[in-house]
């Protein structure tokens, strides 16, 4: 199977985390997990293990670990979750994430391994179960010499905590998942000391809870188990000096990561002994980045992105901020089954305003919900989604900026905010920044428009003397639906531009050879190398690889040699749908790339697809440095102008963007899209550019005229 196909392999799986079910019993747990290691090979046997607990700051423990023994040499595997962006970013190899085809060969072998699993009497595994064995057979295979573990929930039953580890880290203990672990820190930590083995270290912050620290000493004492409570000043406990955390060249980083680094650090110490130097630490600590954990969109003013998501972890973070600013913005959402009123409650002090809002994740909490969270003396204002809460958050207006209480809402942020990241695809805010855009211009036009589904993806417009319209997310009434068709078939447009002399790449349509008889008519090729042989005779490495349908330059590939185009091939021939059979290969043209929006033969917009710094999508809006800049050159915008006639007199749409390169030796036409999206150049440029654009393309297409003021 492909990256996609596993995904969906994965997402069949019952997942605790989205749905909130458990997996049967939880005496079940730990033999279901064992079970589906030894399905594997039992990889964990590999590697030595490091496992890290606790309620806050297990992530930022497990990754300043992990970047300590790799500046030691050694070569290090992390396994941590949740994720912000790509559920590839849960298990990294040396800092690195795992790339997509590597995801699609372990899960395919996790799939052929664990056929009938149901039959060793355990129920079904989890995804959380799934990728805790993807995650050690993957270290296995890499030759990882010590795999990091965060545990994902508790600790007793915990599939993390399945095998025997050689040492054990509790972070912070607070009240957090009470309908699970218990409604007392005691309890709590009782669930999560289970991590601990009897002769081997266990180490703790000695800022622990009083009450906290007091059993962890009993319980250790009586289970053998050789505690080690870093920072602790009486007899007994094991001492991490401060001079073992050379803070002084990270003052931004906050007093919290520095508490999680000294854990992290004295475990480092046993493990590493005096290869751990402080100057070592030092490199790793400077080049760590966390997104998420209280990291720095913005120095001046400050926008800070930080995953606290309840009472305790807000009351560290408010600590943190207050030493930056007195006042803040801060745009929150919380998921069901957290303290959203005692998370509110901590900011509260702080709070110059407050913008609620709520991530696209299943257990988000609804905004009005969260609204009756707020205690006693706090105001706010909502937001349905995280672009309109940053909107609202007044990020231009130079204040200080908190977006906090989620990592799936700090992870919408920062692809909102443009901060570099790796991820599968797009959210579905990008699609319905349109929707944004056209009630803004129904307002200005008097035109009342209404949702017309659930979901809020289906608009109606009802104008005067005529029956309904309908928006659905970017799509549109203002296209043929025949042109419209066309306009999304990339082997049809080739083929029409180029019969019409218009300025495109060289284009190569390839059939799938391994599609059904049904399809033998169709058929251009009759093997996978074949359609290399043809391209070795056309084309010049490296040769764009396309699906025939998509947007977003997903389904596009840059292949720099014959294998890597055999391998791409045969995944995306081997893996298509039964009426997905056709393949684009095309010269690579390099230049800067210009987006048109039209109507008909009108431009009515351009920008250039700008990018500062090397971007592995091909699209450069896609980076971290990517940004939409207007074209006002009117050299440049005669130019586009020609491109957009051209392209017009081939297949006429009423609304529509074309995609061009500027090559030596002109622009080239690369594809056309019937379903323009605004979301990238409203990021930087703002709405009101496409807002006249809906209000022009209304008029026209429904014959509305603007009331005339009395």
């Amino acid at each position: 199977m492909d990256y996609f196909r596993g995904k969906r392999y994965l997402n069949t799986l019952q997942d605790w985390e989205r749905d909130g079910t458990a997996a049967g019993t939880p005496e079940d747990y730990l033999p279901r997990m064992r079970a589906l290691l030894h399905r594997t090979g039992n990889p964990q046997k590999d590697f030595a293990s490091v496992i890290v607990g606790g309620t806050n700051g297990k992530g930022t423990v497990a990754s300043v670990l992990a970047a300590l023994l790799q500046t030691c040499g050694r070569r290090t595997g992390i396994y941590s979750s949740p994720h912000l962006h790509t559920i590839r970013e849960r298990i990294r190899i040396d800092g690195r994430i795992l790339d997509k085809d590597d995801w699609a060969q372990w899960i395919s072998d996790l799939y052929d391994r664990t056929r009938g699993f149901e039959a060793e009497g355990y129920g079904y595994f989890t995804k959380f179960e799934a990728l805790t064995a993807l995650a050690t057979s993957m270290f296995a295979d890499a030759g990882v010499d010590i795999g990091v573990f965060e545990v994902g929930l508790g600790g007793r039953y915990d599939a993390t905590n399945a095998w025997d580890a050689g040492v054990a880290a509790l972070t912070q203990i607070d009240l957090d998942h009470t309908e699970i672990l218990g409604d007392t820190v005691e309890a709590i930590a009782l669930d999560k000391l289970e991590i601990a083995r009897a002769g081997r270290p266990l180490f703790t912050p000695a800022t622990q809870k009083p009450e906290v620290l007091a059993l962890l000493r009993r319980e250790c004492r009586e289970r053998g188990v050789d505690l080690r409570v870093v920072g602790g000043e009486t007899d007994g406990d094991w001492l991490c000096a401060a001079r073992e955390f050379p803070h002084p060249e990270m003052p931004d980083r906050g007093s919290v990561f520095r508490k999680n680094a000294r854990l992290a650090i004295a475990v480092g110490r046993h493990l590493m002994g005096k290869d751990l130097t402080d100057a070592r630490i030092v490199d790793a600590l400077t080049g760590l980045d966390l997104p998420g954990r209280f990291e720095a969109a913005r120095r001046t003013p400050p926008i800070v992105l930080d995953g606290a998501h309840n009472p305790s972890g807000a009351v560290a973070l408010a600590g943190d901020l207050a030493g930056m600013s007195k006042r803040w913005t801060f745009v929150v959402g919380v998921n069901s089954g957290h303290d959203a009123g005692g998370i509110l409650e901590a900011i509260q002090p702080l709070a110059e305003k407050l913008v609620l809002t709520r991530s696209d994740h299943p257990k988000a909490l609804a905004v009005d919900k969260l609204r009756q969270c707020l205690p006693a003396g706090l105001s706010a204002c909502c937001a349905p989604d995280i672009v309109e809460a940053l909107g609202r958050a007044g990020l231009r207006e130079g204040n200080p900026v908190c977006i906090m209480g989620s990592l799936h809402l700090v992870g919408r942020a920062r692809e909102a905010l443009g901060l570099p990241c790796e991820r599968d695809g797009f959210g579905e805010d990008l699609h319905r920044e349109s929707l944004a855009c056209l009630a803004k211009a129904c307002a200005n036009l008097d035109l009342r428009i209404e949702p017309a589904s659930d979901d809020g993806n289906l608009f109606r417009i009802r104008p005067p003397g005529r029956g309904p319209v309908y928006f659905l997310r970017n799509r549109h009434p203002f296209n043929d639906y025949v042109a419209a068709r066309l306009a999304e078939d990339k082997a049809y447009q080739y083929e029409l531009f180029t019969g019409a002399g218009l300025p495109v790449p060289e284009t190569m349509v390839a059939f799938n050879p391994f599609a059904d008889e049904r399809f033998s008519r169709y058929r251009t090729h009759a093997s996978v190398d074949a359609v290399i042989e043809e391209v070795e005779r056309r084309f010049t490495f490296p040769v764009l690889v396309k699906r025939n349908k998509g947007s977003l330059a997903q389904g596009v590939f840059l292949e720099g040699d014959r294998f890597a185009l055999e391998k791409r091939l045969r995944t995306l021939f081997e893996h298509s749908g039964f009426l997905d059979n056709l393949i684009l290969v095309q010269e690579h043209i390099s230049g800067p790339e210009y987006r048109i929006v039209a109507a008909r033969d009108e431009l009515l917009l351009a920008y250039e697809k700008v990018n500062t710094s090397p971007c592995g999508d091909l699209n450069p809006l896609h980076g971290s440095t990517g940004f939409a800049k207007r074209v006002d050159a009117p050299e440049t915008l005669e130019g586009l102008s020609r491109v957009t006639a051209g392209v017009s007199g081939v297949i006429e749409l009423g609304f529509f963007a074309i995609d061009v390169i500027r090559s030596p030796a002109g622009f080239q036409v690369i594809e056309i899209n019937p379903n323009p999206m605004c979301y990238f150049y409203n990021l930087h440029n703002g709405r009101s550019d496409f807002v006249g654009i809906y209000e022009k393309l209304i008029r026209e297409h429904l014959q509305i005229l603007k009331p005339t003021p009395a």
